[in-house]
């Protein structure tokens, strides 16, 4: 959730000395704006936040938010007491320090900087706003929408910012230390999206919301509306989904620099996206599955229980003859097993009395030393470790787990799934990025199995390496891959690249292009994808640069996350001369037309500040057209001590979750969620007898209801089934009725497996993700069988007559 702070205030009589008031009231929201434009795969989002100070003294305020950590943030203006600044990127601890000069000479200045142990939160600081002023403030960013392997485009407006847990002995910077309080006010909501068109629009539905949806007679744009605004709350993100006719069908985008601009926006951008052919890449014949599952307590109810759903779809469905475990973690972790376990009928009954009494009971969510407890352990196949990791939280010390991924990505790829609201999109997509996996976000409105099964078929696929785009251009043209690596690519899912061209200005007649994706798989095997394309009839960009914002932004990523600290120069540059913040980087605007000063209430005007000058500060009439984006909110206020004047509160993130339940914006967390751990807790290598005797509450009852689930519950660990009389009332029928229906020199297993294939295909074809791996092991065992001469598909048919007759 977002949250607004004072800083500091000064009073009547306080001879300009900062303090806090005692009884702070709150700054509260008055209005949000949240206009978007969503044009193919792209979305620009435009938030206004109107605030008023309802004090008799100037604050310093401070606003904490999310955003999705692949957005480029590339504006920030403000409207404060009549006056419009307009914020420029510079070296963070050089906008820092202008801000902070500012201030002391009572200057009106503001500051927007990424969160330095995450990418997904911004802080934003609005420095003395007067007494009963009102202060406006518009965030602008960029963001790729993800598409999912059905071709479902997914456009989220982050609002829930989760408490982030903290290790013990990581040392916080404020403000995330500190705590916030929030508060259920009244202000008027405004949500408009314009869906603009590239693509014929099938569908736009909403995911948890109401909205209201006006297509143009063409199909290829629309509104989108919330359908009562007012009622909005911020206590879970705004989602809506698109289907377009064509979304598999490759698009090119060509975005012109322009001349009058410097730097990395006067050059010439393309973005593709792409579906290349991957159906020959063959299927891993060898892996070690590890399945990381978050316990904490912020995981109970409907969470832990399609988690633990998802744990046994997960080991009904890997192959015979690898090697898996899993560890489950909270404050502290436990591992099923002391080290992989060959995948075999014994151990997958271990595993299975395992997931029975897994539950959310293993307090805050601390990845770090589960990741390094795993990377600690040998590999037990020739090839690597598959990683499969569930989280519905975030961490203070991202980074560090970020850093530990890509130092093991050689031998382990981790896919990542963020589980419900407020789900660190920087830890989940840059932890994924780094070990060459997918990211994955569920929301609890979603099916996690579904989610988690689709990606499971991707970790079969044989890792694709030392990808390369190869650029096939006109003699006046080049290109430069941006990032130069090529994106991981998987079975189903699209492709989105950048690249900078340059001579596209001196192109004539040849304007035909191509792009070539090649890449290895194993020793022997490789890809070769093609994409051709004609320069002059690809679509065109509009002139606020959303994919050059998007380019940069890639670049920046990249060099974040590579580990290499003598990168910093580099993205410092970039970041600047394409105005996208970054980690080494800040949005600050000082009004240096107008000086504020507190003086028992009463505003002083003084002379500007002198030197040179920093941002915008425009009058109303001058402003300049804003072309992009930014956040929409429910923000509130809480008060802590000047770090200038005062000695810094330490404040618990115990504190911080108690404010946020009081809100009611975040369920009751057990008390065991925030602790310290023991360090005897650190390794917890539960035996089959001790966790059986642990007491767990068990969130899904092992008798299962659902028709699909108890099939798969029934499967052996070769993919047979055995016909008895829990398999035939699973059926619908009876043990006699299905025997008496044997052919002859039949096996009863391989009659139970036939009869069980057909059902999964007969009843549950809108079901099919959850059960494709189990069909396909099962259809794998029938064919090792003695079929009496008949064949898979024979034999399948007649089970399925068979099912049909049953009285």
């Amino acid at each position: 959730m977002y949250g607004l702070r004072i800083q500091h205030e000064v009073g009547a009589g306080s001879q300009g000395k900062a303090g806090v008031l005692p009884g702070s009231k709150t700054v509260p929201l008055k209005s949000v704006g949240v206009d978007v434009t969503i044009k193919g795969f792209v979305a620009n989002v435009q938030s206004t936040l109107t605030y008023e100070n309802q004090k008799e003294a100037a604050v310093e305020t401070v606003f904490v938010f999310p955003i999705d950590d692949q957005s480029a943030v590339y504006q920030f203006e403000a409207d404060i007491d009549g006056r419009h600044i307009v914020a420029e990127c510079q070296d963070k601890e050089q906008a820092r320090e202008t801000y902070k000069d500012a201030l002391k000479t009572g200057h009106t200045a503001m500051l927007l900087s990424e969160s330095d142990t995450s990418g997904d939160v911004f802080e934003c600081k609005l420095g003395n706003l007067p007494p009963h002023g009102a202060a406006t403030l518009t965030f602008s960013y960029v963001t790729e929408l993800t598409t999912d392997s059905e071709g479902i485009v997914t456009f989220t407006l982050p609002t829930v910012l989760n408490p982030r847990y903290t290790p013990p002995g990581f040392e916080m910077s404020p403000p995330s230390s500190d705590a916030i309080q929030y508060t259920d006010i009244q202000y008027q909501m405004r949500f408009v999206t314009k869906v603009e068109g590239q693509h014929l629009i099938k569908a736009i539905v909403p995911k948890m919301d109401m909205l209201k949806v006006d297509f143009a007679e063409d199909k290829k744009s629309a509104n989108v509306t919330l359908d009562d605004a007012t009622k909005f709350k911020f206590d879970h993100d705004l989602s809506l989904t698109l289907e377009y006719e064509d979304v598999f069908q490759p698009t090119v985008i060509l975005e012109k620099g322009q001349n009058s601009k410097e730097g990395f926006l006067k050059s010439d951008v393309v973005m593709m996206d792409f579906l290349p052919d991957l159906r020959s890449v063959p299927e891993l014949t060898e892996a070690e599955f590890v399945f990381v599952i978050d316990c904490s307590g912020s995981m109970r109810g409907d969470r832990i229980a399609k988690a633990k759903e998802t744990v046994l779809l997960l080991l009904k469905s890997l192959p015979v003859g690898c090697f898996f475990n899993v560890v489950a973690f909270g404050s502290s972790f436990k591992w099923w097993f002391t080290s992989s376990m060959k995948y075999d009928e014994t151990s997958l009954e271990e595993a299975l009395e395992l997931q029975k009494v897994l539950d959310a009971n293993l307090g805050g969510t601390e990845i770090l030393q589960p990741l390094e407890s795993l990377y600690a352990q040998p590999l037990h196949t020739a090839t690597f470790r598959q990683v499969f990791l569930l989280t519905d939280g975030g961490v203070s010390n991202t980074n560090q787990v970020i850093t530990l991924a890509r130092k093991n990505a050689d031998n382990t790829r981790i896919f990542t799934f963020g589980i419900g609201k407020g789900a660190s999109t920087s830890l989940v997509r840059n932890v994924a990025k780094v070990t060459n996996g997918l990211a994955t976000f569920v929301t609890d409105k979603e099916k996690l199995q579904n989610k988690v099964m689709t990606v499971l078929n991707h970790a079969m696929q044989q890792p694709v390496t030392n990808l390369n785009l190869e650029w096939n251009l006109p003699p006046s043209c080049t290109a430069i891959n941006i990032p130069q690596q090529a994106p991981v690519v998987f079975k189903g899912q699209k492709v989105i690249t950048y690249a900078l061209i340059n001579g596209v200005e001196h192109l004539t007649e040849d304007t035909q292009c191509s792009v070539v994706l090649k890449g290895d798989i194993g020793k022997e095997n490789s890809i070769h994808y093609t994409l051709n394309f004609d320069l002059m009839t690809v679509v065109k960009s509009d002139d606020s640069f959303p994919v050059h914002r998007l380019t940069a932004k890639a670049q920046i990523k990249d060099f974040e996350t590579s580990g290499d600290d003598s990168k910093k120069g580099e993205i410092t540059l970039l970041s600047m001369s394409a105005n996208v913040v970054s980690r080494y980087t800040a949005f600050v605007g000082v009004d240096k037309d107008k000086k504020e000063l507190v003086d028992g209430g009463r505003l002083v005007q003084r002379k500007s500040l002198r030197g040179t000058p920093v941002g915008h500060s425009l009058p109303r009439s001058a402003r300049r057209g804003r072309c992009g984006a930014a956040l929409g909110s429910s923000y509130s206020l809480h008060q802590y001590e000047s770090s200038n004047n005062l000695p810094r509160r330490k404040q618990s993130l115990q504190n911080f979750s108690d404010n946020a339940r009081k809100s009611g914006y975040l369920q009751p967390l057990p008390k065991q969620s925030i602790h310290t751990r023991n360090p005897e807790e650190d390794v917890l290598y539960g035996s089959l007898a001790g966790l059986r005797g642990a007491g767990y509450p068990s969130s899904i009852e092992h008798g299962r209801t659902s028709g699909v689930m108890t099939l798969i519950d029934l499967q052996k660990f070769d993919g047979s089934w055995v016909l008895d009389r829990e398999l035939a009332g699973a059926l619908h029928s009876s043990e006699d009725f299905l025997k008496s229906k044997l052919p002859d020199n039949l096996d009863t297993s391989v009659w139970a497996t036939a009869l069980c294939v057909a059902c999964l295909q007969k009843k549950f074809g809108s079901e099919k993700t959850l059960w494709e791996l189990i069909e396909k092991k099962a259809l794998a065992w029938l064919s090792s069988q003695n079929l009496a001469r008949k064949t898979v598909g024979e034999l399948v048919t007649l089970a399925r007559d068979v099912l049909s007759s049953i009285p």
